[in-house]
C-alpha cells in the first residue's frame, strides 16, 4: 500500500500527489494538520517536513525525493530526462523553483493570508480529520504564531520574496515564449514543479483540493487579476488541463 501523508493544500504535497498521479499509481492520502503532523512526521523522521510517502516499510520525504524515487521504482512515464544535459537542466530549474516559486510564493501568499482569519482556518484545514474544526478553534492564534515565526511572515520579508517571485515570473515568461515545455520537448518534474508551486496564485480548477468558496484576501485577488495575462499564468492552465489528469483517477483521495 502507498501512503502519502500530506497537507491537503500546501503546494509541495501537489507537486508529490501529481507525481503519484502521473505514475497512475493507486494510494491513500493521510490528510495532515499544521501543528499536530510534527508527532506523525517524527515517527518516521528527524524532520517534520511534509510530504512523505510510504511506500511498503520505506519512507520518503520530500516532493523532490519523492520524485526520484518514484522515477527508480517505476520506470514508465519518467519525469526526470535519461539525458544527462536534460537532467542536469531539469533539475537546477527545479532547485531553483522550490525555493523561489516554493518557500518565497508560500511566504508572500501566507503573509496576506493572515489578513483573513476564517479563510486561513478554511485553508489550513481543507479536508482534514473530522476534529479540525474544533482543534483549530482552539488552537488558530497558537498555530497563526507558529506560521508567523517558522515562515517569518512579516511584511519585510512578504515584499523581498515579492521582488524575487517577480524575477523568477519574467524568466518564466522569457522561458516559455514560442515553447511548450520548460526543458526539452516533453513534460518533466520541472514543468511539474512550476505548475504546482503557482498553483495558489493561478488555482487552476484542475487542482484537487481548490474550490470555488476558497476565496482569497482582496489584495492577493487584485495580484492575481493582474497577473492573469501573462504567459506563465496561461501555461500554468494548460499544463493542469493537459498533464494533471493525464492517467484517469480513481477514488484515490480521502476527503
Amino acid at each position: 500500500m502507498i501512503t502519502l501523508y500530506q497537507f491537503t493544500i500546501s503546494q509541495f504535497c501537489e507537486k508529490a500527489r501529481w507525481a503519484i498521479d502521473h505514475k497512475g499509481l493507486i494510494y491513500k492520502t493521510e490528510n495532515l494538520l499544521p501543528g499536530s503532523h510534527e508527532r506523525t512526521a517524527r515517527k518516521v523522521s528527524d524532520s517534520t517536513q511534509l510530504p512523505i510517502l510510504r511506500h511498503g516499510m520505506t519512507y520518503v520525504q520530500g516532493s523532490g525525493n519523492i520524485i526520484t524515487f518514484l522515477d527508480e521504482s517505476y520506470q514508465t512515464r519518467l519525469l526526470t530526462p535519461e539525458d544527462p544535459a536534460l537532467k542536469k537542466e531539469v533539475l537546477e530549474l527545479e532547485r531553483r523553483l522550490d525555493k523561489d516559486a516554493g518557500l518565497h510564493l508560500r511566504r508572500f501568499f501566507y503573509t496576506h493570508m493572515l489578513q483573513d482569519p476564517r479563510q486561513l482556518r478554511r485553508l489550513i484545514t481543507l479536508y482534514g480529520p473530522w476534529y479540525r474544526n474544533n482543534f483549530y478553534t482552539l488552537l488558530l492564534p497558537a498555530i497563526k504564531k507558529r506560521m508567523v515565526k517558522d515562515m517569518k511572515l512579516n511584511a519585510l520579508e512578504a515584499e523581498r520574496s515579492r521582488l524575487i517571485i517577480n524575477t523568477l515570473l519574467l524568466h518564466l515568461d522569457e522561458r516559455l515564449e514560442n515553447r511548450d515545455y520548460l526543458v526539452g520537448d516533453h513534460f518533466t518534474r520541472a514543468d511539474l514543479t512550476a505548475a504546482a508551486l503557482l498553483s495558489p496564485i493561478c488555482q487552476p480548477i484542475e487542482h484537487p483540493y481548490y474550490t470555488e468558496d476558497l476565496t482569497l484576501p482582496s489584495d492577493l485577488a487584485e495580484i492575481r487579476e493582474r497577473l492573469k495575462d501573462r504567459p506563465f499564468y496561461h501555461w500554468v492552465s494548460k499544463i493542469y488541463q493537459k498533464h494533471r489528469w493525464e492517467v484517469k483517477p480513481s477514488d484515490r483521495y480521502t476527503r
